[in-house]
């Protein structure tokens, strides 16, 4: 970071500098010019023509600085054909160097060596001597130049100054960047040290909030409650795995012990033996299926949508649960919207399935079960007087029953962490209720298609 904040102050110092001394030369060069111009429009004005020659008066030619002591400054007039007419003492004998665009242009500036080898600058214009009556020197032309050696030291001292400091700005910068920088990143350098200590056994140890400057406290406070919720859902997957495994255990003991009966003694191996491990087979790829719809509703995949008719798939539900119902004489007041809504076709099926199914299981015999359906919202009601309020925070836990039914066959608690999942993985929201000892799950959609 201090190498990346130096560097952008030496971009910015070189902007800076390279933009004043360019400032400075501008404004350096406009004022030599101007002096030039100055000099020139006098000698103009002291120009005159007496008995048919041109002359300039000798005083103002030392008040405008060519006096022959002046030898930085020069003048000469051309006659419209180029002929030199008159000169400034400075030049001596000799002739200014004649600058390409003169000829072509009225007026302007140019650069040019003057006579000893020096640089120079010249400006030149057009005029006609004020009392030249008889026209013998219209369209003459003045060109006045000075050494420029005085303006171009100045400007390399200038330069000079310019990069002395801004190296030593640059080097100063870097210096107090380093030790801002250092310091100001050593909290941040002790909150990467903490996390690296953070042991994935004990999430709960977490940060010490207090010790972190202000700037860092909201993101320990994040990085705790990240941690928090890590050290959640570890506890809850290890749950999951030992309760997935107690589950499993089972069943397979089952088939274990009549799988040695029919090898050992096969002529006891009877069809109700058969039917029976079929029975164990089925629970067997029940559950399966549960997890997998768990794994799936788990997962970050976008959920594929179909229209559904929301009629239809609760009959079908109801359909396949006729003979636990009828056998259990459960009464059923049933409210349905017609109509489709877009939706996950298999987690709907779930959705349905585990909800109704887990009404119809746990509900007393000769009791009444309410459905309500509309493509905003999905409820299930049932009487549940094995429940307690204090139980609603535990109902959708995976393999979560209340212990009065925790070792009846054929449920695995896991129908409404299903129902949770689906709904959770679909956008919607499952709230569970209970009024006296009339339980009710309600699922809301975020909009009228899930």
């Amino acid at each position: 970071m201090a190498l990346s904040i130096g560097a952008a102050a030496v971009v910015l110092l070189i902007g800076g500098g390279s933009g004043l001394h360019f400032t400075l030369r501008q404004s350096l060069t406009g004022q030599f010019d101007n002096a030039l111009m100055t000099k020139a429009q006098a000698l103009v004005i002291a120009s005159e023509v007496d008995d048919g020659e041109f002359e300039i008066d000798l005083d103002i030619q030392a008040f405008a600085g060519f006096g022959s002591s002046s030898p930085g400054d020069y003048f000469e007039v051309y006659d419209a054909a180029g002929r030199p007419l008159e000169r400034s003492p400075s030049l001596g004998t000799s002739d200014l160097p004649l600058p390409e665009q003169l000829a072509s242009e009225e007026s302007g500036f140019a650069n040019l060596t003057l006579p000893g080898g020096v640089p120079g600058r010249a400006y030149w214009e057009t005029f006609t001597p004020s009392d030249d009556d008889d026209h013998q020197f219209d369209q003459l032309r003045i060109l006045v130049a000075s050494d420029t050696s005085k303006l171009r030291k100045t400007l390399r001292a200038v330069a000079l100054v310019i990069l002395v400091f801004g190296a030593s700005a640059i080097f100063a910068s870097l210096v107090v960047l380093h030790f801002v920088v250092g310091n100001a990143l050593k909290p941040v350098d002790r909150l990467s040290a903490d996390v690296q200590r953070i042991d994935v056994q004990r999430l709960s140890q977490g940060l010490a909030v207090e010790d972190f400057p202000t700037e860092l406290q909201g993101v320990a406070a994040k990085l705790n409650e990240l941690l928090a919720r890590l050290e959640i859902t570890f506890a809850r997957e290890r749950r999951f795995t030992s309760d997935a495994a107690h589950e499993l255990r089972t069943p397979l003991a089952e088939l274990r012990a009549m799988t040695e009966l029919a090898v050992r003694w096969p002529e006891e191996f009877t069809p109700a033996h058969g039917n029976e491990m079929l029975a164990v087979l089925a629970e067997l790829e029940s559950l399966l299926e549960t997890l997998s719809l768990l794994a799936k509703a788990d997962s970050e995949t976008t959920p594929h949508l179909e229209s559904v008719d929301l009629r239809t798939s609760l009959d079908e539900a109801l359909e396949r649960l006729h003979e636990p119902i009828a056998h259990r004489r459960l009464g059923l007041d049933v409210r349905v919207t017609d109509g489709a809504f877009p939706t996950d076709p298999v987690l709907w099926r779930a959705i349905a399935a585990n909800l109704i199914g887990n009404a119809v299981h746990y509900a007393p015999d000769d009791s009444r079960i309410s459905i309500e359906a509309t493509p905003q919202r999905f409820s299930v009601g049932n009487e549940a007087p094995d429940l307690s309020p204090d139980d609603m925070e535990r109902l959708f836990e995976r393999f979560w029953r209340k212990s009065s039914s925790r070792t009846e066959k054929g449920h695995s608690g896991l129908g409404l962490s299903v129902v949770r999942a689906a709904v959770s993985f679909l956008g919607g929201e499952c709230h569970a209720s209970l009024e006296g000892t009339r339980l009710k799950v309600e699922i809301r959609w975020p909009t009228a298609g899930a």
